[in-house]
């Protein structure tokens, strides 16, 4: 009987999780036995940059996201999974860890909740929305002279989020839709290889678009804000359509922590999982060795250790993981610039004159765009006092916020019982293909050259006599999400496993 395929996966987030269950998968379906799958992970945990915190307050655990936060109903892979694995799903944020109630309501401001956009420099609410169903939506007719812009939008996000659902079609045939680069993927996607090239305030404004700069900057602006921390004119307008997206379904989180689907994941699979290991360098092996490549791992135990494997499955964002992979000429390859952000969780009461004195708070604050302090946005994910997310001005509060540098609590905070700061690269900055020089200014935020027209590749030994080493992550800089990274993952596994066939 031959030996099974060894496969080594690199990474065990979302991408490295479903790579290894949906390599065993694809092998399954077609009759082949399984691999012998090792995932080198150098942290000591599953779920990436799915990472759930928790704290107990007045004898109450409050559960909460540190990192991806939430995933939408048209996801279906993190769906399915959830739903294989038992897991139990509730309203987004999930923060007593049962299902909730909170509404998703009709129409885009009753989505977003209660919400505000404010601005610390004049202290006032540009927009604020919370009022209720109806005056909600006589406010936004009024404000943004009709429905029209709205409806435009989630149209184009419709149009994009039906292109990236072609994935799924593929996964229902063996020989559909296996690609081997990004631009490749992106052939039969119009709007979404289109809107690569547009910073999306550039996008929405042209003749074509003619959404009002009002409701660019208050709303697309909020979603690009909260879900990538990036301002209109600096994102790509695929990066604003993922955004909307995310506001204008329902949003859900898994009760716990959304990290138990990766765990379920890897877990099912099954897969040798190696906690606290880093892969410090992938060549290939030396011609003695019956498999082609060399993973040199330093092990849980402070050992240096060399694995041989057929395949090699890179499922981490290259750019931040220090490994060296065959040359020195990868490292251009994969160039991607991460957003550095600090997220801060916090117990405490908020200062009776940060905010315009006199109104509830509403849920999401978000401040305007080009506006960094004292915050990028601020979450109400409970009032610690009363179950009323409308009434957390005088009471106790458990917050989430965004920032680009550390907060200081003592401009949000009168006092604070507790706290607790996460930092990332969380997802990469989504420039447009064509951005070019964003600004003189080195000290501004998100100001890089982009100068790579191309995703990173996908296969990555392209020199050697096969291909065996493959890299997933590349796909983040289109757009970054949970489901996108399995879906990319899935796709790089029937390449890696079959070849374009």
């Amino acid at each position: 009987m031959a030996a099974a395929q060894r496969i080594a996966v690199v990474g065990a987030g979302a991408a490295g999780a479903s790579a290894v269950y949906y390599a065993q998968a694809e092998l399954q379906a077609r009759d082949l036995g399984p691999a012998d799958i090792h995932v080198f992970e150098r942290s000591n945990r599953v779920g990436g940059r799915a990472h759930s915190g928790s704290v107990v307050y007045n004898n109450q655990t409050l559960h909460f996201e540190q990192g991806a936060s939430m995933f939408i109903g048209k996801n279906q892979q993190l769906l399915d999974m959830a739903i294989k694995f038992d897991l139990s799903l509730c309203s987004h944020p999930c923060t007593f860890a049962h299902t909730n109630d909170v509404s998703m309501g009709a129409n885009l401001a009753s989505r977003l909740g209660a919400y505000g956009v404010w601005d610390p420099r004049e202290n006032k609410w540009v927009v604020r929305m919370g009022s209720g169903p109806f005056l909600d939506s006589v406010r936004m007719l009024w404000r943004y002279r009709g429905t029209g812009d709205l409806s435009y939008v989630r149209r184009r996000t419709q149009a994009a989020v039906d292109e990236f659902m072609q994935s799924y079609d593929d996964f229902s045939n063996h020989t559909a839709g296996i690609f081997s680069t990004w631009d490749e993927y992106l052939e039969n996607k119009p709007l979404l290889r289109t809107s690569l090239y547009y910073h999306a305030a550039e996008f929405y404004l042209s003749p074509s678009e003619r959404i009002r700069r009002r409701f660019l900057d208050e709303v697309v602006s909020l979603a690009t804000r909260v879900n990538y921390m990036q301002d209109v004119d600096r994102i790509s307008a695929l990066g604003a359509h993922i955004s909307m997206a995310a506001e204008s379904d329902t949003a859900y989180s898994v009760a716990g922590g959304n990290w138990q689907i990766f765990a379920n994941m890897i877990n099912s699979a099954p897969a040798h999982l190696h906690l606290n290991t880093t892969v410090r360098e992938i060549q290939r092996s030396s011609a003695d060795s019956d498999r082609p490549y060399a993973l040199t791992v330093l092990s849980a135990t402070g050992e240096e250790i060399t694995e041989h494997f057929d395949l090699v499955i890179i499922a981490t964002p290259l750019p931040l993981a220090g490994i060296q992979v065959l040359d020195e000429q990868h490292d251009k390859l994969v160039a991607a610039d991460y957003v550095h952000m600090y997220v801060t969780f916090a117990i405490g009461i908020i200062r009776d004159d940060l905010f315009p004195a006199g109104r509830d708070l509403p849920r999401l604050i978000v401040t305007p765009y080009h506006t960094t302090e004292p915050f990028n946005c601020l979450s109400i994910l409970a009032c610690l006092t009363q179950q009323d997310l409308q009434r957390c001005r005088d009471g106790p509060v458990l917050v989430k916020i965004f920032s680009h540098a550390p907060l200081d609590l003592s401009q949000v905070f009168s006092s604070v019982e507790w706290h607790h700061e996460q930092q990332w690269h969380s997802y990469p900055h989504l420039e447009p293909r064509n951005a070019g020089f964003v600004s003189d200014d080195s000290e501004e935020s998100g100001a890089f050259h982009l100068d790579r027209k191309s995703p990173p590749p996908i296969v990555l030994d392209q020199a050697g006599p096969t291909a065996g080493v493959f890299y997933v992550n590349g796909m983040e800089t289109l757009f970054s999400t949970m489901e996108s990274q399995t879906v990319a993952a899935r796709h790089v596994v029937r390449l890696a496993l079959f070849g374009k066939g």
